[in-house]
């Protein structure tokens, strides 16, 4: 009897130190576990944050010109938070590029130090021109989308020619801000010229915004963009003439794309206007 009671409080004192290790190591590191998924959620948000704002200024600017009211509209889109600052948003336009650069800073959660700062930028082409055409062309084409404006008035040859041999995937009504038509294809898909024109850019932006493009002058106020090549794969280089069907690339996967394919924008005096209304 007296051995049976023994091995109890033996027992009991062994359960009280097991309770004593789980308040002094347990409990504090799961605190600070807490602590930290914490300061990773502020980080996730402050980067979202942050690419929202980058996203809008380039929006903005890429259609406007305006890097002033970018500016104020990405600001706008950062939005406020007790748990970050935006310290800075930097619009710049410089040879037909919009370059949009900010700054974050991110404090450090229970730590007297100077708050981590994130950094991020984006580039775009220029959509809008100093000069205007028409007047009230704007990026909805409207009621002009039809009649005499696609019977050469405008567009010397006529409709344009599809850029690419496949079919029409996300247009410019697919989501805010899309200022063209996509057209899903393989990577290495022949790219041919929607119309007569010259060359005026060929432009690398890397891995982001419309990776490799190529922009034609067709005379009259329009131009077509091609976007999302890789760097060495368009076939043409600025000052080129090139006629309606002529290969000037090749589909790539590059930039700002979530697949395989081609970026196609119409723009007449520098602003987007729906593709689709142009094509044979």
């Amino acid at each position: 009897m007296r051995s049976t009671i023994k091995g109890l409080l033996v027992m009991l004192r062994q359960r009280e130190g097991a309770a004593t290790v789980e308040f002094v190591t347990i409990l504090p590191l799961t605190l600070i576990l807490s602590f930290v998924i914490w300061q990773f959620a502020i980080f996730g948000l402050a980067i979202m944050d942050t690419h929202s704002a980058i996203r809008d200024a380039v929006k903005v600017a890429s259609l406007t010109g305006d890097a002033e009211l970018a500016e104020k509209e990405g600001t706008s889109s950062f939005g406020k938070s007790e748990g970050y600052k935006l310290k800075k948003l930097k619009v710049k336009i410089k040879n037909g590029e919009v370059t949009a650069k900010a700054n974050t800073d991110i404090p450090i959660l229970f730590m007297d130090t100077k708050a981590y700062t994130y950094s991020s930028d984006s580039d775009a082409p220029l959509l809008n021109s100093a000069a205007s055409f028409g007047g009230d062309v704007g990026v909805g084409v409207g009621k002009r989308a039809g009649g005499a404006f696609l019977g050469g008035s405008v567009l010397p040859g006529g409709r344009l020619a599809t850029p690419i041999p496949a079919p029409p995937g996300c247009g410019m009504s697919c989501y805010s801000g899309h200022t063209g038509q996509d057209f899903p294809a393989p990577i290495g898909t022949p790219i041919k010229a929607a119309e007569d024109g010259k060359v005026v850019k060929v432009i690398n932006l890397g891995d982001r915004s419309y990776g490799t493009y190529v922009v034609i002058d067709h005379g009259n106020g329009v131009q077509t963009l091609y976007a999302h090549m890789y760097s060495d794969q368009p076939v043409v280089k600025v000052g080129d003439e090139v006629k309606k069907g002529q290969k000037i690339g090749e589909s790539g996967n590059n930039g700002n794309s979530r697949g395989p394919h081609l970026h196609f924008e119409v723009k007449i005096g520098g602003r987007p206007v729906d593709p689709v209304a142009f094509l044979k």
